[in-house]
């Protein structure tokens, strides 16, 4: 009896376990697409380029983008576009551009914090608070944004509006100030009620002032101003992960040969051509296809490309090589190079310039390098051979072979076969215009790079205003709120594979 008891337990217990290890297997399932991080959703940015007041087009931005906001993520508004400042008795932070769809259609509004989150306060009649919306992005502070002023009698939509909804730019105005009882004038709340210009007529700013639709004459517009080139400086390559192959590659191959009735000289100019790429990579924020200049270290003169696309340069090279041949005799003469293909992650610094003013907005990126070019052009030949039937002309010496980049001794043997030469050819080589071949700069600077030049991709523009400051964690739960949550999930998974393991 006490047998078959122990069997229907351990039958009872058979059959939990594949049930506790499903159940374990989901909650495991179900905590990692909690715990797994969601990107936010963006969405591209249109501003108004015109050739005059009448007509206009729409062109994408390459450096703001509208992204859902998050209130998980700490760190997003960094790059938020300031639409003003809101000021209390207890506190002073930015407001944010942002917008919400009402109605099938997109209004522009500004954020406000409620406790440690942010809610968007849109520019509609209906005045509410929003907590999905989106928040206008300039990434990596490379787009110059800022508010130019606007009144009824310019000519139309300022260049470089930025769109909201259908026909509509978003624009702002200066909230009231009263008098307290002092006669002191002060202001509580926001600077600016944000709202959008619309382009009717000679045009109108509306925006939502006292929880009531408003319309002024005058006001500010949001405007974006593309840089026309860039300049990419203090360039530093990570050594440890910088990766270079070689390749051996014959270049061109020559017959010199003495067809005269006498001991004479003979030469020639061998030419050849190569490739010389370069591609210095991607980044957030930064226009694709734009002029780039590359300074590079002790090169006289910067390269010029098109920022993130590939730069192909076609080089061409001449060598002259001569020898003395006796009457008959001809040798086989090949120049040979090193084609090295270079790949490196490396930090710089990129200058973004704009039409209309002289400063210029720069900041640290990371990116990686791809460089293709030839160097160590080396000459090799062949034995002396008669021209008539091929065969190898006989030498009464004996050397070693021995090769620079000017002079060559070609290897000889001793043999008793009539009508040897006395001495082996010299055969010299030097160079004929101007020389594109070498060892590439990048590469020469690699012992100047220290092991790691790794640099945080959100660092703010030197010469741009400070980032606000990020929110402040909830007591108890630490700054980093990201970590803390993966160190949470990591102990909860922990225990329940303890748990189906132990089932």
């Amino acid at each position: 009896m006490t047998k078959v008891r122990v069997q229907s337990q351990r039958s009872t217990i058979g059959r939990m376990a594949p049930t506790s290890c499903l159940i374990g297997l989901g909650c495991f399932l179900v905590l990692l697409q909690t715990l797994a991080p969601a990107k936010a959703a963006e969405h591209s940015v249109f501003t108004h380029k015109n050739a005059s007041s009448v007509l206009g087009q729409l062109v994408t931005s390459s450096t703001l983008v509208w992204e859902s906001y998050d209130p998980k993520d700490a760190t997003q508004l960094q790059f938020a576009v300031e639409g003003g400042k809101y000021v209390t008795e207890d506190e002073h932070y930015p407001m944010y551009v942002c917008r919400v769809p009402i109605d099938g259609i997109q209004v522009s509004g500004h954020t406000e914090k409620i406790l440690q989150r942010h809610v968007c306060l849109a520019a509609h009649y209906k005045h509410g608070k929003y907590d999905s919306f989106d928040v206008l992005m300039n990434k990596g502070h490379l787009g110059k944004v800022g508010w130019r002023h606007w009144r009824k009698f310019d000519a139309g939509v300022p260049v470089g509006a930025i769109r909201i909804g259908d026909d509509s730019y978003i624009g702002r105005h200066r909230a009231p100030s009263q008098p307290n009882k002092d006669g002191v004038v002060t202001h509580w709340g926001a600077d600016f009620n944000l709202g959008h210009l619309e382009p009717v007529g000679l045009g109108k700013i509306r925006v939502i002032e006292a929880e009531r639709e408003k319309y002024y004459d005058d006001g500010e517009v949001l405007v974006e101003t593309e840089p026309f080139r860039y300049e990419l400086r203090d360039i530093k390559l990570d050594r440890l992960r910088t990766d270079i192959q070689e390749n051996m590659t014959e270049l061109v191959t020559r017959k010199l040969e003495n067809l005269e009735d006498k001991y004479s000289t003979v030469e020639t100019i061998l030419s050849y051509t190569f490739n010389y790429n370069q591609y210095w990579g991607s980044h957030e924020g930064v226009a694709r296809g734009l002029p780039t200049k590359i300074f590079e270290k002790d090169e006289a003169v910067p390269a010029e490309i098109n920022w993130a696309l590939k730069h192909t340069e076609k080089r061409s090279e001449n060598k002259a090589v001569h020898t003395k041949l006796w009457p008959g005799t001809a040798i086989n003469v090949t120049l040979r190079g090193n084609y090295v293909t270079l790949e490196a992650p490396y930090s710089g610094k990129l200058f973004a310039f704009y039409y209309g003013s002289d400063e210029s907005v720069s900041r640290k990126i990371s990116a990686e390098v791809r460089k293709s070019y030839l160097k160590e052009v080396k000459l090799e030949f062949s034995p002396v051979y008669w021209i008539e039937n091929g065969t190898l002309v006989p030498t009464t010496t004996t050397t070693t072979t021995t090769s620079t980049s000017t002079t060559t001794h070609a290897t000889t043997t001793s043999t008793k076969e009539p009508t040897p030469i006395n001495e082996p050819p010299l055969v010299h080589m030097k160079d004929n215009g101007v020389q594109h071949s070498g060892p590439d700069t990048l590469e020469k600077t690699l012992h100047d790079s220290p092991s790691s030049n790794e640099i945080n991709s959100h660092d703010a523009p030197e010469n741009m205003s400070s980032n606000p400051g990020k929110d402040v964690a909830l007591a108890g739960f630490g700054v980093n709120a990201a970590g803390s949550t993966f160190i949470a999930g990591s102990t909860v998974l922990t225990l329940l594979l303890t748990l189906s393991l132990s089932l």
